[in-house]
């Protein structure tokens, strides 16, 4: 059976792809308009103290201020999940040597918008009624399902489907894609520490650095998908090795 790269060389070449000048510049871009954007759809809950130590006096609030409240918790959540599906088809892009403009990507990703939101949350609900239970059946379904929001944002399919697919991608490498999603986040941990010993300037790159946590990932399920004979792992623009 044929090995997954290791942990190392899933790294190096998610860096090599990430920091490339092209690559960086626009995942930057992506992840800052997203993150501005954000900030001003929340900014409403925030003039009125939602988000603040004390909560809103809203005994006087007129219903206009009230349902002007509601549609930005409302558009805050739809953009939340629309941001997050783009950052993957940006992840898409870059790895098939495809960039577009910020507003193509975002136009591109949200056809995929619902699909996305729901199986996050099919998944999500799966992998935490599995952990309630017991430890291992919450392990068991996290790996299965660790690549259905990208199946799901890439493929024209279905939810199950995508479940279904992301299963069949870790069958035969359970151990493999568990061991290296545990080297994966002990290294974002020391990511996370070494930044945040930076003052102003690092708490700003890690939120900046953010679609880095994706392109991660996803460099191990385009490896899988080249095992399971499905897609070729990688591109020459990629920089990731043929």
């Amino acid at each position: 059976m044929e090995k997954l790269p290791t942990p190392w060389e899933l790294i190096k070449h998610s860096v090599e792809i990430y920091f490339k000048k092209e690559n960086l510049f626009y995942l930057t871009k992506i992840n800052l308009f997203g993150i501005l954007a954000s900030l001003a759809i929340l900014s409403p809950l925030f003039l009125m103290g939602f988000l603040g130590e004390e909560g809103p006096d809203l005994s006087g609030a007129s219903y206009i201020i009230i349902i002007l409240l509601i549609v930005s918790v409302v558009a805050s959540i739809i953009w939340g999940v629309w941001f997050q599906t783009t950052i993957i088809k940006a992840v898409s892009l870059v790895f098939s040597g495809e960039i577009k403009g910020v507003k193509e990507t975002f136009k591109l990703a949200w056809p995929r918008v619902g699909k996305y939101a729901l199986t996050t949350f099919l998944a999500g609900l799966a992998i935490a009624g599995g952990f309630l239970l017991l430890i291992i059946p919450g392990i068991l379904l996290f790996v299965w399902f660790a690549f259905a929001n990208y199946i799901i944002v890439e493929e024209p399919i279905r939810v199950r489907e995508a479940l279904r697919k992301s299963k069949s991608y870790v069958k035969g490498y359970f151990w493999q894609v568990l061991g290296r999603a545990v080297v994966f986040v002990l290294f974002y941990i020391l990511i996370q520490v070494v930044l945040s010993l930076i003052p102003l300037v690092g708490p700003l790159v890690l939120a900046l650095f953010s679609p880095y946590y994706i392109l991660l990932p996803y460099l191990m399920y385009q490896a899988l998908k080249g095992i399971k004979g499905e897609a070729a792992t990688t591109v020459s623009d990629s920089g990731v090795p043929a």
